[in-house]
């Protein structure tokens, strides 16, 4: 008898849980779309950060948080890696005087807890490194599974502070998407406010093959800083 195939993209049931009680405590959260979603192309989330609350706010109270998928570092999804991962990115400040209790106390609390719970949401491991080839391997077989991708593309400079330039490595996928599919992926600029309760989304910047790709990642990356510096207002 043939094993039952696996399905990749399943979320655990601890993750499945997790979210309806999340989605209480949190109250509600508008979104608010510049133009309809086009259900019928491959699409990108192109997120700010906003320490937790963005990747929170996604997971559970966006309008498709069913259907998407995360990206996530590496380092994070790791019990052995997460505690250092957690005192360079600056989950609380950095001279504070309780800072060190909190790198030895937090820091490993979350690296029980948080790995599992996380893997759970079936989301996509970022390497950086030479597995970030299986992250755009698994990026574009969620894509091609119907899920679209939430990604956080900020630097982080300081605690609760971020770069203006955002990370451009992602804009790769509309090349990979288009040379293994066909289809063209489309990147939508979403930004979370986290004390108005509303993520909005810009209208899509779509990956047209036929252009250049320096061309194309500068002309995405840029649109999502504008919107970000924007916070979220719509042109």
């Amino acid at each position: 008898m043939s094993k039952k195939k696996t399905d990749r993209w399943r979320q655990s049931g601890l993750f499945s849980l997790l979210v309806p009680f999340l989605r209480f405590l949190l109250g509600p959260m508008k979104t608010v779309w510049q133009t309809p979603f086009d259900e019928g192309s491959p699409a990108i989330f192109v997120c700010n950060h906003d320490s937790a609350y963005g990747p929170i706010a996604m997971c559970a109270r966006f309008e498709l948080y069913k259907a998407v998928r995360p990206w996530i570092n590496s380092e994070v999804l790791s019990v052995r890696k997460m505690p250092s991962y957690v005192r360079g990115d600056f989950w609380w400040p950095q001279n504070a005087w309780y800072t060190k209790i909190l790198d030895y106390t937090v820091a490993y609390i979350a690296a029980l807890l948080l790995p599992a719970i996380l893997r759970g949401s079936a989301c996509i491991p970022v390497y950086h490194d030479s597995g970030v080839i299986t992250t755009l391997k698994d990026s574009v077989d969620a894509l091609k599974s119907g899920h679209p991708i939430i990604l956080f593309p900020e630097h982080p400079t300081g605690y609760r502070e971020y770069g203006r330039d955002v990370m451009t490595g992602f804009t790769s996928l509309g090349k990979l998407t288009a040379r293994r599919t066909g289809l063209s992926l489309k990147f939508y600029p979403t930004y979370i406010d986290w004390k108005a309760k509303k993520i909005s989304i810009a209208s899509p910047l779509t990956y047209d093959k036929n252009l250049s790709h320096a061309d194309l990642e500068e002309t995405i990356s840029t649109a999502a800083e504008a919107f970000f510096a924007r916070r979220g207002d719509f042109q």
